[in-house]
């Protein structure tokens, strides 16, 4: 008799302990709202790919946040409240206007990336950008049917060179690696 109250007791205080701490209270973006947010913190930032977005939980000073990706490869985080109106301050895209790749792409497709950070070997997760981009993104938009491109970029895996993460219209994240030649060599699910 004791040991179903007991339990009941400790899953009662486990709640309770998880709750108190701050556990992970994320709500689900509804497609709508994405929308919203990602339009709204589109108009922000002035340009780029919505790579993320989600809803604030309790612990949050916002309603939404919204990962903003710059063709240079660039993140910037977008807080929005509940009226979707930006409630920190992330720096616009006009402020990177510098580091924008060339409008005459290189018959090299690797001499249109941005260099490999410190640490990192040369194709390890590098930023696409130029004719690269391009060709990565149309590869993966064709290989999955449509969608929206929200991430690219190198890779220093073996069997693949790039990695262009596509959400489907289903709402489905899906990871493109393609070979040299932008051929599909898998499709992530």
């Amino acid at each position: 008799m004791r040991t179903p109250l007991a339990l009941a007791g400790l899953t009662a205080t486990l709640a309770l302990t998880l709750g108190a701490c701050g556990g992970d209270d994320d709500g689900t973006l509804s497609s709508g709202d994405r929308e919203k947010a990602s339009a709204a913190a589109l108009a922000y930032v002035g340009g780029g790919a919505v790579t993320d977005a989600d809803v604030g939980d309790g612990d949050d000073q916002h309603a939404y946040e919204v990962e903003v990706t710059l063709p240079n490869g660039t993140d910037i985080d977008v807080e929005l409240d509940d009226a979707f109106k930006v409630t920190n301050s992330p720096p616009k895209a006009a402020e990177f206007a510098a580091e924008t790749p060339s409008a005459t792409p290189s018959a090299d497709p690797t001499a249109d990336a941005t260099p490999a950070p410190a640490g990192t070997t040369p194709d390890d997760d590098r930023a696409l950008t130029g004719d690269t981009l391009q060709r990565a993104s149309d590869a993966a938009l064709k290989a999955t049917d449509g969608g929206t491109v929200t991430e690219t970029s190198g890779s220093d895996d073996a069997d693949h060179e790039y990695e262009v993460d596509v959400l489907l219209p289903g709402g489905e994240d899906v990871t493109v690696e393609l070979d040299g030649d932008f051929g599909v060599t898998k499709i992530d699910r």
